[in-house]
């Protein structure tokens, strides 16, 4: 990477370390101008490797406001992320070695929950960050006391909450696979320790989410470009029907807008019945759906109590639930019951 060099106003403030003083020098030279360009990103994270762990609360805030709007906002359509700008952030915080500051961390839920569309590898990236410090033992960039390897604790559930809702924004909750896997990944980890109780039914629900959410609610990139074009359409078509209007009178032009309200009407028709069908579909676990879950139930040999919670809760919730993984659960509730 070409090297740079800082503005020398913040150069300036930096001979304090990071300091209110810093955040409003940034602030001034990334926003004296639009929009914020890869060399103003480059300055904020240089800045951001020298403010450590115990940052002021001015640059946290400025730290998350620019990547936000830098990743979120500044695209087209704006509030959906591409995967090129993805893939950078991921790349600059994987830099220092991963989230290593509570103002990392802040920052990435800030730009999931500002975003309409968070590519699964975003979502994936931060949970598997997560997992890593469960495993490791080391919280600190998540909020929470370090504590023994393996185990899952209140703030590591929390921290998991956070990325699952944060990048679910737009999408009507719907767990993505890559999601799923790193919980799996995590369940797997942690089985033969002590975890937080509400982990089980986080990870049940969110593993129950991803077989059974309908995923095709939140439109695509490409949808919502149309859907602006629709609406740059429709402001010029305002013009057209006033002019109809002046030049026809009331009963012919609602007899020329009768056809198409008619097809509009119709097509609202069919979509309700074409999600209806989707909802019932996504209430019946698939044989597909059904081998997956038991390859990554079974990798190991036994089930954790939080995969134990996950067959209990599909008994509950899939209308349909294929007959071998009935059968699982019903093997992992004489198990349980024997244990108790």
């Amino acid at each position: 990477m070409a090297s740079f060099e800082l503005p020398a106003a913040v150069a300036a403030s930096l001979s304090r370390g990071v300091t209110p003083e810093t955040a409003l020098q940034v602030r001034r030279s990334i926003y004296s101008h639009e929009p914020l360009t890869p060399a103003d990103m480059n300055i904020v994270f240089a800045v951001a490797r020298k403010a450590g762990p115990n940052a002021c609360p001015e640059w946290t805030s400025l730290f998350s406001e620019a990547l936000t709007d830098y990743v979120v906002h500044e695209n087209t359509p704006p509030d959906y992320i591409p995967e090129r700008k993805a893939q950078w952030l991921m790349s600059e915080l994987t830099k220092s070695g991963g989230i290593s500051t509570k103002a990392e961390f802040a920052m990435l839920i800030d730009v999931m929950t500002s975003a309409f569309g968070v590519p699964p590898s975003l979502s994936a990236f931060a949970l598997n960050e997560i997992k890593t410090a469960i495993v490791s033992g080391k919280r600190d960039a998540f909020g929470g006391a370090d504590h023994s390897a393996c185990v899952v604790t209140k703030s590591d559930v929390e921290a998991l909450r956070a990325v699952l809702y944060a990048a679910t924004t737009g999408s009507a909750g719907h767990v993505t696979k890559e999601e799923a896997e790193v919980l799996f990944q995590i369940a797997d980890a942690t089985a033969n320790k002590a975890a937080d109780s509400a982990f089980d039914d986080l990870f049940a629900r969110a593993i129950g989410n991803y077989l059974m959410a309908i995923s095709s609610q939140m439109p695509s990139t490409a949808e919502a470009l149309h859907r602006e074009a629709w609406l740059d359409e429709r402001e010029s078509m305002t013009g057209f029907f006033s002019r109809m209007l002046a030049r026809t009178g009331l009963e012919s032009f609602l007899d020329t807008l009768k056809s198409p309200l008619e097809a509009a009407e119709e097509r609202l028709a069919e979509r309700e019945v074409h999600e209806d069908a989707l909802r019932a579909a996504s209430e019946k676990i698939t044989d597909g759906e059904a081998q997956w879950v038991e390859i990554h139930l079974m990798r190991d040999g036994k089930l954790s109590s939080a995969e134990v919670r996950l067959l209990d809760w599909l008994t509950a919730e899939a209308a349909v639930l294929p007959p071998s993984l009935r059968a699982l659960a019903a093997k992992a509730n004489k198990v349980k019951s024997r244990a108790a």
